[in-house]
């Protein structure tokens, strides 16, 4: 069995093999084919038709050569003797060229006058049928020397006139009775040859006209389709090549099918102009651009990326393209952010908001993200198209604005209004939850101004960060430790079990800060004081909490300093020591407690 695919490869080859021929080429060649087929068509059905004239012709002659003997025979009346009517059919047949000739009886005469000899006799089914239908018997057959040939068969048909004779005067029978039938074969070589030159001379005269029909189409086509279809493809290929200078209108003639194309692709080119034109500055817009552009599929495949997203990221355009924008994932935001994200695409088309991607070195940055759903007319997605800038620096701007607002600038801990805040926060959870104990803490460094005094406030700047680191590493990373300003620290417990344990905090803190600190290459010793208020036992608020610490505070600073203290209600009922420190519910020192300490 042949291979399917071998004969499939076989027509696309012979397919491929003519669409290389030129277009004029191959419709003259179609033109041609078509017309030759038609004309062999016609010229065939010509010869068919002449041959059926023809034979239409030799019956037409078979019938007088049976008129001629029905006529001869009556003449000579049709019984007479045997060697006379073989010598009239003989001079019948050798006269008119016909090849067989022959008169046969039918039952009638054979009841009447007998069978006759064997030759007027019928001896096939074609002549019994004549001679019991009545009717006429045509067929043309091929005889034993090759050549066509007609039989005739025509019955004899009893008449009361026939040639100024009445039939029944001899016959006994009644008008309309077949008597016998003529039979007769003539030869069809002359109508076939009459035929053959019919086609000769016809495929010759197609042949000449062909020529003059090829020329003619060939230059019809050369000049109303070739032509401009040429100029069409000259403009397509400057188009392509984005030559808009180049390109020049067609000239169109006419409103006839090329002159409607012609007139269609001068639109085309105007707007390919405009659409080029519009490409151009929107590439320049697009490489110029300062922010990043990534361009995707439906599938979220990149695309495109514009100068900018490979500054931004470090990533090469061959890097990414046929990726998806997740090679920039982070892993800052979790699975419900991007679940969010998809939904809002979808249901509104874009999305916008900030972001934290990774570049190609592993540094984190953030980015400000705008991308939008580019839609078909049947409101299919086909691409995406994200713009983002990198916003890093202005985050770190205002996270540095937001951390000098809320810290102190020396240390970097919390100040003032941050460590009330985080005091709001954890009261108000711990009144929600109705357990738990929240201590506030209130330190003031002892003769600390000795040590601004003696060596100097960069001396005491580097005094009060070695403070803040040991106060920080004292307490939990739950615990807040804030600065409140000069030697000033506060300090919040949140979630405390006991008493004990805010003790035993306070007795770190205190050991912590006996150990020697060395300034300007001299071991310096510093102690603190402190006052401890706890929520709800003192206070309800932070105000008072903080209040009540402070008076705390300054109640071991009357008793020696270097200690703790826990708040009790008597405290804020004592008059101000007559050692020049304020009453503890005042909400701050005044200069007097700082030279004093």
């Amino acid at each position: 069995m042949g291979d399917p695919h071998a004969e499939h490869n076989k027509d696309m080859s012979w397919f491929g093999w003519s669409n290389n021929l030129k277009i004029w080429v191959r419709l003259v060649a179609v033109i041609l084919v078509g017309t030759i087929c038609s004309g062999v068509g016609l010229i065939y059905w010509g010869t068919l038709q002449q041959k059926k004239i023809a034979v239409d012709q030799a019956k037409d002659f078979a019938e007088s050569v049976y008129q001629m003997t029905m006529a001869g025979l009556t003449g000579m009346m049709i019984t007479g003797q045997v060697a006379q009517r073989n010598i009239f059919l003989d001079q019948i047949r050798d006269s008119n060229h016909i090849e067989s000739l022959k008169v046969f009886r039918g039952r009638p005469v054979v009841l009447q006058f007998g069978e006759g000899h064997t030759g007027e006799l019928p001896n096939s089914a074609a002549e019994r049928s004549v001679l019991d239908s009545g009717k006429a018997y045509h067929e043309i057959f091929v005889g034993a020397d090759g050549s066509e040939k007609l039989r005739v068969i025509l019955p004899a048909i009893a008449l009361r006139n026939y040639l100024g004779k009445n039939c029944m005067d001899c016959h006994k029978v009644e008008p309309g009775t077949v008597l016998g039938a003529v039979s007769m074969e003539i030869s069809l070589a002359r109508a076939n040859q009459t035929a053959r030159v019919f086609a000769v001379s016809a495929f010759g005269v197609a042949a000449l006209l062909c020529i003059p029909l090829a020329l003619f189409i060939w230059y019809f086509i050369s000049h109303w389709v070739t032509q401009p279809l040429r100029r069409m493809t000259r403009g397509l290929r400057l188009i392509s090549q984005g030559d808009l200078e180049a390109t020049v209108h067609l000239h169109s003639s006419g409103n006839d099918e090329i002159g409607q194309a012609t007139a269609a692709f001068n639109q085309v080119m105007d707007k390919a102009k405009e659409l080029l034109s519009e490409q151009r500055m929107s590439r320049i817009v697009f490489e110029n651009s300062l922010e990043g552009i990534v361009v995707t599929d439906a599938s979220s495949r990149i695309q495109l990326v514009n100068q900018a997203f490979v500054e931004t990221t470090g990533y090469s355009a061959e890097e990414v393209i046929g990726l998806t924008p997740a090679v920039l994932k982070s892993g800052r935001q979790d699975d419900a952010f991007y679940r969010e994200f998809w939904r809002v695409l979808r249901e509104k088309g874009e999305w916008r908001g900030e972001i934290w991607n990774r570049r190609k070195n592993g540094s984190v940055y953030a980015e400000r993200l705008s991308i939008g759903a580019v839609k078909n007319g049947q409101g299919e997605v086909e691409h995406y198209v994200a713009i983002f800038s990198d916003v890093t620096e202005r985050k770190k701007r205002e996270e540095r604005i937001s951390f000098q607002a809320f810290h102190d600038s020396l240390t970097g801990l919390p100040n003032r209004m941050l460590f009330l805040d985080r005091l709001d926060q954890v009261l108000a959870q711990a009144r929600r939850s109705k357990s738990g104990t929240v201590a506030v803490m209130f330190l003031d460094l002892d003769h600390f101004k000795e040590i601004n005094d003696t060596m100097g406030h960069e001396a005491g700047d580097a005094c009060l960060k070695e403070v803040a680191r040991r106060l920080r590493q004292c307490v939990r990373a739950s615990d807040t430790v804030a600065r409140m300003g000069g030697d000033e620290f506060t300090l919040l417990l949140p979630k405390v079990a006991a008493e004990a344990d805010i003790r035993a905090v306070a007795q770190k803190i205190l050991d912590a800060m006996r150990m020697p600190i060395i300034l300007g290459g001299q071991q310096v010793g510093i102690t603190t004081s402190i006052g401890i208020s706890m929520f709800p036992r003192d206070a309800k608020d932070g105000e008072t909490l903080l209040k009540q610490a402070d008076a705390a505070m300054y109640k071991v600073k009357n008793s020696g300093r270097a200690g703790m203290y826990f708040f009790v209600p008597d405290l804020l009922e004592r008059p101000p020591s007559s050692s020049g420190q304020r009453s503890a519910d005042l909400p701050g020192r005044s200069a007097e407690d700082e030279t004093h300490d």
